[in-house]
């Protein structure tokens, strides 16, 4: 897939798509938007996106869908932040590389492709765990992750 340099949405793959329509049905872990009142767009994509960078594998989109996840003018500010947040993460030298940031297309494309990580760890979540043991289980890493921290030591 080529990478515009001006995105004007951002993708997901088919099988997200499907995937989303699954967890729409059932309202899996309230990820659902029942007429605009649930989770937006925006914010399932960031929730997906930092699954999937928490497991440091970006996944290419290889059939994306047609109509895209969220279009540009649609995205919210903290989403973009966390996207452009994570991309510079990513780079090696980010003090030397801050005009890397300019390149929204690539941007847009890691968070994507963490994004596409993030909803097979979704539809793994949908498939083995019930909505309560998976908040359970995500209450246990973050009392590790609030631990490794030594916040409490402050």
């Amino acid at each position: 897939m080529e990478v515009s340099k001006n995105p004007d949405r951002l993708n997901y793959s088919t099988k997200a798509k499907q995937l989303l329509d699954k967890v729409e049905e059932s309202n899996y872990f309230g990820l659902a938007n029942r007429g605009g009142a649930g989770v937006s767009r925006s914010e399932i994509f960031l929730f997906a996106m930092a699954i999937g960078a928490e497991s440091k594998s970006p996944t290419v989109i290889k059939n994306p869908y047609a109509g895209g996840l969220v279009l540009e003018k649609s995205i919210d500010s903290k989403t973009k932040a966390v996207m452009y947040a994570q991309y510079i993460s990513q780079l090696a030298d980010p003090e030397n590389e801050l005009d890397e940031i300019s390149k929204k297309g690539e941007v847009y494309k890691l968070a994507e492709q963490y994004a596409n990580t993030g909803f097979e760890c979704i539809e793994e979540y949908l498939d083995k765990k019930t909505p309560e043991t998976l908040l359970f289980e995500l209450f246990v890493e973050l009392d590790e992750q609030y631990k490794e921290l030594n916040i409490d030591k402050a």
